[in-house]
């Protein structure tokens, strides 16, 4: 087995970025969801509300860049605000006026982006890792296996982007990944703690930042339904640091009972 897609996501619910290798630091991939768009009260909003935002591209450099269909906006992280994330309370930097203009005019919403600095202390759900903006964990991992599994359920195949992940493996059988325990990317050791309870961006496409019908939940619900939701992909706590490369060798060190 070994990693074949390799994927960060600058700002939460915009656009992915795929690299052929990153750095992952104690937060995760280096900037994953280092800034997010917060509205007028610092409250957190992600393509649930607002589909659009798979359409805001980042730009990484000093400073960001932030790019939509309107044009574009640097982000200038300069006096903290106070804000929340899935019931976390903290201060993060105002990213400034001109790309607060760009997202909202975008958007059609009145809102902020902000960035997490290194005083931000969020931790993942089960707190063994430091997390910017992510949901809950750092890393979610998906096995092509497994989408191509859904695919031949579904009457349209979908793309793995729907389902936002940070490490696509290669060569693992169709919800193989549901029962590691603990594996090796490279020479990087992670956790397998929590399958990933999948929400309504799986409907959006991510090319249009259109929201379509019952896709892929609907289909999902019929063999991946569990308590709370349906589950699809598995999340991860790195347990060091390092360079993931696509390419790199998966391994699985040991395996649920």
């Amino acid at each position: 087995m070994h990693i074949s897609g390799l994927f960060l996501y600058p700002i939460k619910s915009g656009a992915a970025l795929s690299v052929a290798s990153w750095e992952l630091d104690d937060r995760g991939l280096r900037h994953d969801r280092e800034y997010m768009v917060v509205d007028e009260a610092g409250a957190f909003l992600t393509q649930r509300e607002l589909p659009k935002l798979a359409l805001v591209e980042a730009e990484l450099g000093e400073p960001l860049v932030v790019r939509t269909p309107l044009g574009a906006a640097a982000a200038l992280p300069g006096a903290f605000r106070d804000i929340e994330v899935w019931g976390y309370e903290g201060r993060a930097a105002d990213c400034g006026d001109e790309v607060a203009e760009l997202l909202s005019g975008f958007l059609d919403r009145s809102c902020r982006l902000v960035m997490a600095g290194p005083a931000l202390g969020r931790r993942s759900d089960d707190g063994a890792s430091g997390i910017a903006f992510a949901d809950g964990y750092p890393l979610l991992l998906i096995g092509e296996a497994s989408l191509a599994a859904l695919n031949e359920r579904l009457e349209q195949p979908l793309p793995m982007n729907r389902f936002r992940p940070n490490v696509v493996v290669a060569g693992s059988g169709p919800f193989e990944e549901d029962e590691w325990l603990h594996v090796e990317l490279g020479t990087v050791g992670a956790d397998v703690v929590k399958p990933c309870l999948r929400c309504a961006i799986t409907r959006v496409d991510q090319a249009t930042g259109v929201r379509g019908d019952g896709e892929p939940l609907r289909t999902l619900g019929q063999f991946r339904k569990v308590k709370g939701g349906v589950q699809f992909g598995q999340n991860l706590v790195h347990t060091g640091t390092g360079t993931l490369s696509v390419g790199d060798s998966v391994s699985v060190r040991e395996r649920r009972s």
